[in-house]
């Protein structure tokens, strides 16, 4: 669990710099609020995988691949969800900042492969 917390810390990093650079250079305050959303959004769902495909410990190789099965069908359930929560109920929703954001924490996964 230390590297995947590792990882969900740059995630966390990576949203918080994306928020920082769309405030700055966005026309208003909705950029890095989207860009918050964004970057939670990916983090969130990393966070609710890991604890999902950990969660069990299987010693059988065939359960702990169901495991991981399972945890990436939830993580999309809820990333699905959690996009289609977003555009609903926050109007001024900059989607641009948003997927940007979202992409950058999936991107810190290649990252963290290289130094793995």
């Amino acid at each position: 669990m230390k590297t995947v917390n590792r990882i969900i810390g740059a995630q966390i990093a990576v949203t918080l710099v994306a928020a920082a650079l769309a405030l700055s250079i966005g026309e208003s305050v909705h950029a890095a609020y989207s860009a918050l959303i964004g970057g939670g959004i990916g983090f969130s769902t990393a966070w609710i995988y890991a604890r999902r495909a950990f969660a069990a410990g299987a010693e059988d190789p065939r359960e702990e691949v169901k495991a991981h099965y399972r945890a990436e069908a939830l993580k999309l359930a809820f990333t699905a969800g959690l996009f289609a929560a977003a555009v609903v109920l926050y109007e001024e929703v900059s989607t641009l900042p948003l997927l940007l954001t979202y992409i950058a924490t999936l991107a810190v996964y290649w990252v963290a492969l290289l130094f793995a």
